[in-house]
């Protein structure tokens, strides 16, 4: 007679093609849509940021350096040998020349970075224009008295002006960023060169390093696709619980239920058969859904056996929720907790759980909290997985579903109406 109770929820479930496409077709198609979006933020991949710099230049940098010259070799500044030495290092002492080409038009930045030289009367008109991310302004004299500072130790260092674009946060921190580098790298080189020392004494040499060298996390990563194949199908099967909760309450609203009490039925084989129907179309469902992620987008399990415990342990939780559900909203004769069920404590869990984004990662409390879910500890058993751990790794994650479900069914169980108590 169970074998009946759980042929019939299933065959109620196959001739509603709606609920199926919502269980099975909305965790596909969130897997599609979440897992292209986001690839590049969570493989690790750079955002496609474009910064758009305009340099304003009041002077000719050459002419400046050349009169710097001009006026070490007439007024005797310096030694003989260290004119010389000045001379001959002219190149690398060319402050805006080296930002724009050697900093701003490296490798790293030249594809995100585009700078564009402007006169000084064009300064208004890019301060106005919104597609520039930052307008640099060089002032007058600049690299003479950036020489002055760095070749005849003058106390005052010039600077330059940067305006940035309110409305291009994240392209005007990059900007910030770059040049408050350049200008740690000027005053090191500064420095080392007033003290007579190479840039090579404060650079660490690799190859003076012996031994091997390994890396500490060699784990396979979790890509972005995999990463929201679990976390749709652990959100989305909780969805099945409050289903076949609804649909048994309407077996007791349309007297099933009664029909069985009548008939001289153990009321516990019909309890016993939603548990089971849950637990077996629970499985089906993960094994459903995580086999559309394997054809069609990659999602490959390095340890099946490992794949197939959680999967087990998760659809016992299931299979547990909806019993309770069930008795629940037979012992108060109201759908109202199971509805409560599928609208907000799904959410909350699907969001403590990390289904939406790996919430546990920025914060150490919500990891925790979000393990003693089930849909939380499914999620990073299955993670644990998929990045090659073993059973060994995710043991403490199946034993808390098991436990999990065995206090849903206890508690269900206490819940469920005895004879006399159905009407």
């Amino acid at each position: 007679m169970i074998w009946q109770i759980m042929k019939k929820q299933g065959l109620t479930l196959l001739r509603n093609p709606v609920q199926l496409l919502l269980l099975v077709g909305l965790p596909i198609i969130l897997i599609a849509i979440l897992g292209t979006a986001l690839a590049g933020t969570m493989n690790g991949e750079p955002s496609a940021i474009d910064v758009k710099i305009a340099v304003v230049e009041h002077g000719d940098e050459e002419e400046q350096v050349n009169r710097f010259m001009n006026s070490i070799e007439n007024e005797n500044a310096l030694p003989p040998e260290a004119v010389e030495g000045t001379q001959a290092s002219i190149d690398g002492l060319m402050p805006v020349r080296t930002l724009k080409e050697d900093v701003f038009g490296n490798d790293d930045l030249e594809n995100m970075v585009d700078v564009h030289e402007a006169a000084p009367s064009e300064h208004d008109e890019l301060l106005n224009d919104d597609t520039y991310t930052a307008v640099i302004e060089v002032p007058e004299n600049f690299s003479y008295d950036m020489l002055e500072y760095i070749v005849l130790d003058k106390p005052v260092q010039p600077e330059l002006k940067i305006s940035r674009n309110e409305t291009q946060e994240i392209g005007g921190s990059i900007v910030k960023g770059i040049i408050q580098q350049y200008q740690e790298q000027l005053t090191l080189g500064t420095f080392l060169s007033k003290n007579g020392m190479n840039m090579g004494a404060v650079e660490l040499d690799e190859e003076s390093i012996t031994g091997d060298t390994t890396s500490v996390d060699q784990k396979s990563p979790v890509t972005a696709k995999a990463y929201y194949a679990v976390g749709m199908v652990v959100m989305n099967v909780l969805f099945l619980a409050s289903t076949i909760g609804s649909m048994a309450f309407l077996e007791k609203k349309i007297h099933v239920f009664d029909r069985v009490i009548l008939g001289n039925m153990s009321r516990w084989v019909y309890f016993t058969g939603v548990l089971l129907s849950g637990m077996l179309l629970s499985f089906l469902h993960l094994l459903i859904v995580y086999g559309f992620a394997w054809l069609f987008f990659g999602v490959s399990w390095p340890d099946i056996m490992a794949f197939f415990t959680v999967t087990l342990a998760y659809a016992m939780a299931v299979g547990g929720i909806a019993v309770l559900l069930t008795a629940i909203s037979y012992r108060f004769n109201s759908e109202l907790i199971t509805n409560f069920f599928s609208g907000i404590i799904v959410t909350i869990m699907a969001f403590i759980g990390g289904s939406f984004f790996p919430i546990g990662e920025t914060s150490e409390f919500f990891r925790k909290i979000g393990n003693f879910t089930p849909n939380g500890a499914g999620m990073s058993a299955y993670l644990t997985i998929l990045r090659g751990d073993g059973i060994p790794e995710v043991w403490h994650h199946v034993l808390f579903l098991g436990i999990f479900a065995m206090v849903a069914i206890i508690l269900a169980a206490l819940s469920f109406p005895k004879r006399g108590m159905s009407a």
